[in-house]
């Protein structure tokens, strides 16, 4: 590769970085929204292993019940969690209640990987400036 597009390297892996820790961790998780008790848990494909999921239906206090899959990720909020636990995550919030506990998202862990993204697209820019 040319001396000219070696700034391509760090402008992937910035971009890396960020789809999969800024947009499909922080973002998804910022935009669950969700309130009630839950009402039905079904874990796929077991409990216990290692890439499961849980099926809720949460209904709130209105009635209204809504569907809810908690996957392996950060971006999922707990699984396995017992019918009857209450759940209240708010849409721009990291962190939720389940009953009377707040449960705290990795905010320094993902501010360090989005930091290096940051760091990784500051080099791709002056490398591509420098010699553009």
């Amino acid at each position: 590769m040319s001396a000219k597009r070696q700034w391509i390297f760090p402008a992937i892996f910035a971009s890396f970085i960020i789809w999969g820790f800024g947009y499909q961790t922080v973002w998804q998780r910022l935009t669950i929204e969700i309130e009630g008790t839950i009402v039905s848990s079904r874990d796929v494909p077991a409990t216990g292993a290692s890439r499961y999921a849980t099926y809720y239906v949460v209904r709130n206090i209105a009635g209204q019940e809504q569907e809810y899959v908690a996957g392996a990720t950060d971006a999922s909020l707990k699984r396995s969690l017992p019918v009857g636990t209450h759940i209240h995550k708010e849409w721009g919030q990291l962190g939720y209640g389940i009953d009377s506990q707040w449960v705290e998202f990795p905010v320094a862990f993902y501010s360090g990987m989005l930091g290096l993204a940051g760091a990784f697209a500051v080099i791709a820019i002056a490398d591509w400036w420098r010699k553009r």
